[in-house]
């Protein structure tokens, strides 16, 4: 992990107004004091859990995708499976888990490969990246409510035309890809 910013460098936090709290996200606004002594008035912050990103390769050697609608964009996702992590759990157990929810895979061997900062401008959430190779089939998948999911298994070398053409589009999912594909080539 990077060391902590130097003080001289850090904004003060003058004051911090809580504008909106719904179950998936807070709005903050903050007063900042910069550190050349310039007042930044209002800067907004997106307060969300930290999420998850599971690589999931099976022991034949495809990747577990699942293609879901996402308002926001209008239009249907390809990604890897993903969410958020629940109060009190660690990374990894929210990764298996959102992998067996949406997938009903499971299972393997897991390593942690990075954390990223999926919009720093904006929000305060860390995405924990994770590849785990060896998944099999569990469970019947169990989403959430409203999600529907469409499994699909990808051969690993087709992934980075879906990135580059478009057809995979998250970038923190695009990260883990890169960063899976990387390691699973040493």
């Amino acid at each position: 992990m990077p060391p902590e910013e130097p003080a001289s460098r850090r904004w003060e936090v003058l004051s911090s107004e809580r504008l909106l709290e719904t179950p998936y996200f807070a709005l903050r606004t903050e007063r900042l004091r910069l550190p050349d002594g310039e007042v930044k008035d209002p800067y907004y912050v997106l307060e969300r859990p930290d999420a998850v990103f599971a690589f999931p390769l099976t022991r034949d050697g495809q990747v577990v995708l699942v293609r879901q609608y996402r308002p926001p964009l209008r239009r249907m996702e390809l990604c890897i499976p993903a969410g958020l992590v629940e109060p009190g759990e660690p990374p990894e157990a929210a990764a298996r888990r959102e992998l067996l929810e949406e997938t009903g895979y499971g299972g393997g061997e897991w390593e942690y490969m990075l954390r990223l900062a999926s919009s720093p401008g904006l929000k305060n959430n860390w995405a924990y990246l994770f590849l785990a190779r060896g998944v099999e089939p569990l469970a019947p998948p169990d989403p959430d409510e409203h999600e529907r999911l469409e499994l699909v298994l990808v051969p690993p070398e087709k992934l980075m035309g879906m990135v580059s053409s478009g057809e995979i589009v998250s970038a923190t999912g695009a990260a883990a890809i890169m960063l899976a594909l990387g390691r699973l080539r040493q």
